[in-house]
């Protein structure tokens, strides 16, 4: 059987999750590159969420979520906290009709696929959820104890263990440098310890950093950086006596953290045209720690006293500031590109940790079999060129 050579950048959700579909296929060899550790960079800043029904991926693309909530509850049952799955549940609020309309076809979709889904009116059974909410100038919310959060670098860690025993190869610390062409057709590439491979698919998974990697083959890659800035609250002189859950509004969404509460401005209600909001960095640039504008930390400190008022005095512990990949539609970059044998799964925005399980394993169908899907379709390179 004659062997397709696929290499992938990237060692995050995206590549790792891509590189364990591929090694389903007998006929793969893989090899992920990636520069520092496996799950970190920007999964590492993801705060894992996988709502069974909130506006971070239209109900039109249920099955995506679905396929990746399940595929995470089967690496707990295999072995638990490899997902890092903490149950804590979550409180989508509808602020008007039309946020009202998505969580309600959302919760029927859940409970179609047999798990617990309620919307609630009742003002004080929402209290009783969430002690710290205001319901004023609110319709109701959506609630289910079913889901709650996961940890993408566990998570990458897992798909990463499952390639290796499956045969595929991982080289961590080991930055590409080079791109190699001939004629239109990518051919394989150098890494930064001077060793050269060949391939016949080389699938880019930097995220935030596949405009750099799109350059080594001559590709502009549409994305834009959106600035996700996280903050770690305190709670006002107490510990949380009750389970916070993910708590999910049109603008912001928040979770527990230990003790502690992360809360983060919504990646679909970042504005591109806004230099606050976007631009086009240097993702190296980024620090580990810290590098958040008073700007974001000010909104949601308004959008608590409004929305949360019962922990708009909590203490700041901590920050972190990472850059989203987005295209200009906020869907992902997933397949072929002008480039032959170059291909992306990249632009994931805020929803790697929910779309890159199916998002995966579609593209490894089309690299493996040549067979595209609908979701492919929707989420191809060239639907941006047709805008």
């Amino acid at each position: 059987m004659t062997k397709k050579r696929i290499g992938i950048i990237g060692g995050g959700i995206s590549g790792t999750a891509l590189g364990y579909h591929l090694s389903l296929y007998d006929n793969a060899e893989i090899v992920i590159f990636e520069k520092d550790t496996i799950g970190g960079a920007s999964t590492a800043k993801s705060a894992g969420t996988v709502c069974l029904f909130d506006d971070s991926l239209k109900n039109r693309y249920w099955d995506v979520r679905l396929y990746g909530f399940e595929s995470y509850l089967k690496m707990e049952a295999e072995e638990k906290g490899s997902a890092g799955f903490d149950k804590t549940g979550t409180l989508v609020v509808a602020t008007n009709e039309k946020v009202e309309e998505t969580i309600k076809t959302g919760i029927a979709l859940a409970k179609a696929a047999g798990y617990t889904g309620e919307y609630i009116t009742d003002k004080d059974r929402i209290k009783e959820i969430l002690p710290d909410i205001s319901t004023e100038n609110i319709l109701g919310a959506g609630y289910t104890a079913d889901d709650g959060y996961f940890d993408g670098t566990m998570i990458s860690n897992t798909y990463a263990k499952k390639l290796q025993k499956n045969g595929g190869v991982i080289k961590t610390g080991v930055k590409v440098t080079e791109i190699h062409k001939e004629g239109n057709k990518v051919t394989g590439l150098t890494t930064s310890e001077g060793e050269k491979y060949d391939f016949d698919v080389i699938v880019d998974c930097t995220g935030p950093w596949s405009k750099f990697t799109g350059e080594m083959v001559g590709m502009d890659v549409p994305i834009w950086h959106t600035k996700a800035e996280a903050f770690f609250l305190c709670p006002p002189g107490k510990k949380l006596d009750y389970t916070f859950p993910v708590l999910k509004y049109p603008e912001f969404y928040a979770l527990r953290a230990g003790d502690n509460i992360f809360i983060c401005k919504s990646h679909l209600s970042m504005d591109l045209s806004n230099p606050m909001h976007a631009g086009q960095w240097d993702p190296d640039k980024l620090p580990a720690t810290g590098g958040t504008d008073d700007y974001f930390i000010d909104f949601l400190l308004d959008q608590l006293e409004a929305k949360v008022p019962g922990i708009v005095d909590s203490g700041l512990v901590s920050s972190w500031l990472s850059y989203r990949a987005e295209p200009k539609d906020f869907w992902p970059i997933l397949g072929e590109t002008p480039v032959e044998g170059y291909m992306l799964a990249t632009g994931y925005g805020g929803n790697g940790v929910i779309e890159a399980p199916a998002a995966s394993r579609d593209l490894a169908k089309l690299i493996m079999i040549g067979e595209s899907t609908p979701l492919l379709e929707n989420w191809s390179f060239k639907r941006l060129l047709e805008k």
